[in-house]
């Protein structure tokens, strides 16, 4: 009778102690019951609060302004607010720290700001705070690659704390896709008080997440700006994992590590289509993908007649079927049909006795060409198998060609410092308009231009300034139809998009590739 009493007094010492280790009796109270965004009922203790994001590679610098690297600028998009956003369709009309823009005349355009908004040190935003930062751009002695984009700027003068107007040296119809694509805004007391160096490892904005922890080459830790002017983030922390090769990247997918990565090879797709915990996600980017035929190289790619024979010798739809699965929109010209100075161009279609015909006139049998041909891997979609592919398909006229696989950082170095050799696989984007692609890609001193010709450019920058709508359409269209007689590009395909994602993240990808955390959610 003891014994038995003894084990009655033992099972409610056991259930009370396991009452006391629950949740709610420990000092939490977020046990309530809450309906997720299909309906069905969910805790919201099971939530989670954080997302790992992969990357292919680390960012080059926190710093704004600076560096025209998508890897660089998907990151540090969370820390920095723009002036104008982007919509869903790729229009720059979505007012963020501005808040109205017009025209005073062709020189002139005045830009009122959001009231309200505190930097992360708690430092007002501000018009001097906008100045300061197109001024960034503007200083040569700050090295910006964006620099050649805005340097028909001459002066941006503060009205009052919220309203300020930028005058140009001459008309600058694009100035709006500067502002949107380019342009974001850091703390100018911060950047002055500590210096570029340490700005640079260390950033303060007005976006919805902090700089918490940077470890190169590892990872970037960011959290939630709780007094975000658009709301406190649902998720409260942000890590970006550097893994620079896909398969790891598509392991730590499938294993749960990581909640999002960007970029899945078309051979990837079904394994992540049917794997559990993870789905598919695609858009069509503005990005656009092509074969630089490089003539700042001295070498035989300075003949036009060269570049048309390569244009020649290259299957584009096989390219596109045969390694990308049909994952892509051939283009045949510098634009896609999704940019909106698009205008249809000339093919070159494939014909190998057109291409050793052309050779033959410029000088060249094709076993005497060997040619170098640099590429990524896994910043595209199937780059590195692209390159492959390409040089097998000029192999099959007898022009030999070396594959020179590089890291990404590496790979943007040596096309910046003018050190690649014939040819080079990229990508550009976003790329909705005329403009940004073309001065930034067939100018002399644009960074990531292959290609220069001086009556091509004389067109470009006559083209710059037209104001008219029909006009400036007009002399683009025209431009259009002269790069691919000169055969600037091998033009390729408009990338779609395929992202990896964690199938319980609330996750909608778009064509301008940005990587909001505020828009996601569990």
């Amino acid at each position: 009778m003891r014994t038995k009493s003894i084990y009655l007094t033992l099972m409610v010492l056991l259930m009370v102690f396991s009452v006391a280790c629950t949740p709610e009796t420990a000092g939490t109270d977020n046990q309530t019951a809450s309906k997720d965004d299909n309906g069905s009922n969910e805790t919201s203790q099971s939530r989670r609060s954080d997302v790992v994001i992969a990357m292919e590679s680390d960012a080059v610098t926190m710093l704004a302004n600076t560096d025209v690297n998508y890897v660089n600028d998907a990151q540090i998009r969370n820390i920095y607010d723009p002036l104008i956003a982007r919509d869903e369709e790729g229009k720059p009309v979505i007012p963020v720290l501005a808040t109205e823009w017009k025209n005073i005349d062709e020189l002139t355009w005045e830009f009122t700001l959001r009231e309200g908004v505190t930097f992360h040190n708690g430092e007002p935003f501000n018009a001097e705070a906008v100045k300061y930062n197109i001024d960034y751009i503007l200083d040569e002695s700050n090295n910006s690659y964006y620099r050649s984009r805005w340097v028909n700027v001459d002066e941006v003068k503060v009205i009052d704390d919220y309203k300020l107007q930028i005058t140009t040296k001459k008309p600058f119809p694009d100035l709006i896709t500067r502002i949107t694509d380019d342009l974001l805004i850091m703390e100018p007391g911060h950047v002055e008080e500590v210096g570029l160096e340490e700005a640079a490892k260390n950033p303060i904005g007005t976006g919805p997440y902090k700089f918490d922890q940077w470890e190169r080459d590892q990872y970037l830790r960011l959290v939630a700006n709780e007094d975000y002017w658009q709301g406190e983030p649902s998720i409260k922390e942000v890590t970006f994992r550097y893994i620079p090769e896909f398969s790891s990247r598509l392991t730590a997918l499938l294993s749960g590590e990581v909640d999002l990565i960007k970029n899945v090879p078309v051979d990837s797709v079904a394994r992540i289509e049917n794997a559990d915990g993870v789905k598919l996600e695609t858009v069509q980017s503005s990005r656009v993908n092509y074969l630089a035929l490089n003539t700042f190289y001295d070498g035989p790619l300075k003949d036009k007649k060269v570049r048309q024979a390569i244009n020649y010798a290259i299957d584009v739809d096989e390219l596109l079927q045969g390694v990308l699965d049909g994952f892509g929109t051939k283009m045949t010209g510098p634009l896609s049909k999704i940019n909106e100075g698009y205008t249809e161009t000339k093919d070159y279609e494939f014909d190998p006795d057109k291409a050793i015909q052309l050779l033959q006139e410029a000088g060249y049998n094709p076993e005497d060409l060997s040619l170098q041909l640099d590429t990524p891997e896994g910043r595209y979609p199937m780059d590195s198998q692209v390159a492959q592919a390409i040089a097998a398909q000029l192999g099959s006229i007898g022009i030999n060609v070396k594959v020179q696989v590089n890291e990404w950082g590496n790979h943007l170095t040596k096309i910046q410092q003018r050190e690649m050799k014939d040819m080079f696989i990229l990508g550009w984007g976003p790329a909705f308009d005329a403009q940004s692609t073309i001065e930034n890609l067939f100018t002399q001193e644009a960074p990531y231009s292959s290609f220069y010709d001086e009556e091509v450019e004389e067109m470009i920058y006559n083209a710059t300034p037209i104001f008219d709508p029909e006009d400036r359409k007009a002399a683009f269209d025209e431009i259009q139809h002269r790069l691919v007689e000169e055969a600037a590009w091998v033009p390729l395909w408009q990338q779609e998009d395929l992202y990896g994602v964690n199938e319980d993240l609330n996750f909608t990808p778009l064509p301008d590739e940005t990587l909001q955390v505020f828009d996601m959610s569990w």
